[in-house]
């Protein structure tokens, strides 16, 4: 009896020992002393065992946690980094939720043990500041796809570091890398939410890859989907008991109302132990791969149901607590949603992809010459203030073949997707997203004028960037360039507000200045675009106040494009405004940008302005209704009702 009292208590304290460790695979000690504690959540299973490499794919029983219903305990001094295991419940195989690589195929987790990899000097990395970053939409197998040598996606794509480097962008947006089925994917059918995609380099390759980006002065945000897992080969898909085919289980909603997505099942936001697992995985790409942030999928079927009918208070509390979490031990993190982030009051994000923008952008360029509106435009523009929003004129929705969408070269000339005219209006899209307020984005390709539509099967067209359209790449950096400032005499393009202080809806000019908030007028950066399908010559532009403008970016030259108009001055022209002078004649290549500012540049020239008659500042314009869309169907969708649900009581942030 004394035998067995002893027995018992030894195990118990052997429980006590490990139930600290998180819920997973975790590896503990060294040398001798190290083990490997397997903990997880099956609240149907009355016996749940371990099987892997190291015992012979026998199982090994966990016990239950007396003080956590539903948990179960093992700690193995066999168990080692790099042997693969699963779960037994009666019958039931099954991988571990919380792996942090997994083979689907062959339904197993691999142990891995995060606390050994050498982050180097990449270790003292910070984030840039909000206004500095400029970011560039990778879909790693295809950006990899197209360059040359051998190794994984993650390896490949290191080698294009130094080539986003020198164009000025220092913020990857990386669509999802979750482990899902096969080997091709856009990476919004996770199956896997603490594992990486082994085709891509799996959890060491994409260590890899952020400590290079880091050591080059690069942020990596990551797409992460929690709206919707799978549709296939789900991992935590009726983990711990057999149910009727469409019943998901432990971790799924069961309701009729709220247990499906267009794109697969919905987590469970409601109960507690799911909405930790979410956690835990923001937590795990945070402290473990050390991303800068996050963009979260489809946020509007986690905070609504029934396609849109219904509000969710149950999503609403997953992400303020994720986004409280990231506000307290990661503020530096940027925290980004698809859309519907500030519904209600908002539930903690820092911005929201500005998909209503593009949409606009994308119809204004792609109009007939003659029939561009620019009052209804220049209000668009009027909108945009502050860092709320990430802008973009492309991204994988918009351009990609799933959603049956093209880039927007095509939209613009579907005939000749490269013509002067196409490649003319698309940089000057690319112009207004680096030029008005809010986070610039760009999709991968875009900076070369890709034309093909983005797919996971198409890489990007390297030669293009190389040879062919290597002027196009060459104006995307001096864009990117004057956005961030980086030579000192742009700054306004860094700040909140943007006004608009020209207007000529015959001609097609419209003209903007930028400046951060609180500074005089002298100090903001003023950009000025023709839409006009033909040359202007000595062409009055109204500026913000006299004296000594600087050009710095003219995008209708010919070192951009052989066929570019090549008219107006080059950067390092300058123009005295004198005293009661306000308008600036100006020469103008067709469909393209100038920017300008009161900071003379190295070896600038400065001539006195020809005289021009004054104009007038453009009239206060009322807000108008955005205008429909036709190609991109997320953005014809009214905002959804949101009713707000108060949260529980005993949550707080």
């Amino acid at each position: 009896m004394l035998l067995v009292m002893a027995a018992l208590l030894a195990a118990d304290l052997a429980v006590a020992q490990v139930a600290d460790a998180p819920l997973g695979a975790t590896v503990q000690g060294q040398g001798a002393a190290r083990s490997v504690v397997f903990r997880v959540w099956a609240p149907n299973a009355t016996k749940v065992g371990v099987a892997g490499d190291f015992n012979g794919w026998h199982a090994d029983f966990l016990q239950p946690e007396p003080n956590r219903p539903g948990h179960w305990v093992l700690e193995s001094r066999r168990a080692r980094p790099g042997d693969a295991y699963r779960y037994e419940m009666e019958g039931l195989l099954r991988r571990d939720p919380r792996a942090r690589a997994v083979d689907v195929d062959d339904n197993k987790g691999v142990i891995v043990d995060s606390r050994t990899y050498a982050w180097g000097p990449a270790a003292n990395w910070t984030m840039p500041p909000k206004e500095d970053l400029v970011m560039y939409e990778m879909h790693l197998s295809t950006f990899a796809a197209g360059i040359p040598g051998q190794g994984s996606p993650f390896e490949l794509a290191r080698k294009r570091i130094p080539y986003l480097k020198a164009l000025g962008i220092n913020c990857i947006q990386l669509m999802p890398v979750n482990e899902f089925p096969g080997s091709r994917s856009w990476g919004y059918n996770p199956s896997d939410l603490f594992a990486v995609e082994s085709s891509y380099g799996g959890s060491t390759g994409f260590r890899d890859f952020i400590k290079a980006c880091h050591t080059n002065g690069i942020a990596v945000l990551l797409d992460i989907v929690h709206n919707h897992y799978g549709p296939d080969k789900i991992a935590v898909w009726q983990f711990d008991q057999r149910l009727s085919e469409s019943d998901g289980g432990i971790y799924f909603y069961r309701d009729e109302e709220r247990a499906l997505t267009e794109w697969g099942p919905r987590p469970d936001f409601s109960r507690e132990e799911v909405r930790t697992f979410i956690l835990d995985s923001v937590k795990m790409f945070l402290d473990e791969y050390r991303v800068d942030g996050f963009r979260w999928d489809s946020v509007h079927n986690i905070r609504y149901t029934q396609n849109g009918q219904r509000s969710n208070a149950d999503g609403d509390r997953l992400l303020s607590e994720a986004n409280a979490w990231m506000r307290k031990n990661r503020p530096a993190a940027l925290r980004i949603a698809e859309d519907h982030a500030f519904d209600g009051g908002g539930v903690g994000f820092d911005a929201q992809w500005n998909s209503g923008f593009q949409a606009e952008l994308s119809e204004f360029i792609r109009s007939a010459d003659t029939l561009r509106e620019l009052s209804g435009f220049a209000t668009e523009l009027e909108r945009l203030d502050g860092f709320t929003w990430v802008n973009f004129a492309e991204c994988h929705d918009s351009a990609g073949d799933l959603n049956r969408h093209h880039r927007l070269p095509v939209y613009i000339d579907p005939s000749d997707p490269n013509s002067l005219r196409a490649r003319a209006l698309s940089l000057l899209a690319n112009g207004i997203v680096m030029t008005v307020p809010g986070f610039p984005m760009m999709l991968q390709g875009f900076e070369m004028h890709d034309t093909a539509d983005f797919s996971d099967n198409i890489p990007v067209p390297w030669t293009r960037a190389l040879k062919t359209h290597a002027g196009i790449v060459q104006a995307t950096r001096d864009l990117i360039h004057l956005r961030r400032n980086l030579k000192g005499h742009t700054p306004g393009l860094q700040g909140e507000e943007l006004r608009v202080i020209h207007l000529d809806d015959d001609a097609k000019v419209l003209a903007y200045s930028r400046r951060i908030r609180n500074t005089p007028r002298d100090h903001a950066t003023v950009v000025v675009i023709t839409f006009s399908p033909n040359p202007l010559k000595q062409h009055g532009v109204r500026f913000p106040s006299t004296g000594a403008w600087f050009c710095h970016f003219n995008s209708g030259l010919a070192a951009y494009a052989k066929d570019f108009d090549n008219l107006g001055p080059r950067p390092g022209t300058g123009y005295n405004l004198p005293a009661g002078q306000t308008t600036l004649p100006l020469d103008m290549s067709r469909l393209s940008m100038l920017v300008f500012s009161k900071s003379r540049p190295p070896g600038a020239t400065l001539t006195k302005a020809p005289y021009a008659p004054e104009i007038e500042s453009p009239a206060e314009r009322e807000p108008s209704e955005p205008r429909p869309v036709t190609d991109f169907v997320e953005e014809v969708l009214d905002p959804f009702p949101y009713v707000f649900v108060p949260l529980p009581a005993e949550w707080h942030p």
